[in-house]
């Protein structure tokens, strides 16, 4: 549950987490891994060490940010996510399906 205060009196409100879970998902969208095999790195480009890899296409992968590193096949953006496991992935593997435009840098 979160707590927000409303409006002039100062009174509290409770949230449902459902509402504040929503709310964050709106504001990242969903991704998707495109290919089998995606590599996971510490930083955005191809000169930073692989901490894993994503075997399944298809797989779910929370976005938190964005940022230029390496190009991948003529594409520079590099997502930064939290899972299936924390690093970097390139966007030229990944299918986004919700607004990315109003995503934060990193």
């Amino acid at each position: 549950m979160a707590v927000r205060r409303s409006g002039r009196s100062g009174r509290r409100r409770v949230l449902p987490a459902a509402v504040v879970l929503v709310s964050a998902a709106v504001l990242t969208g969903c991704a998707q891994t495109s290919i089998p095999g995606v590599k996971v790195r510490t930083g955005p480009g191809t000169g930073y060490p692989v901490t894993g890899t994503i075997p399944q296409p298809g797989t779910a992968v929370a976005v938190t940010c964005w940022s230029r590193g390496d190009a991948v096949l003529g594409d520079t953006v590099w997502y930064r996510i939290r899972s299936p496991q924390a690093g970097y992935v390139t966007n030229y593997y990944i299918r986004t399906t919700g607004d990315y435009a109003n995503t934060e840098p990193c």
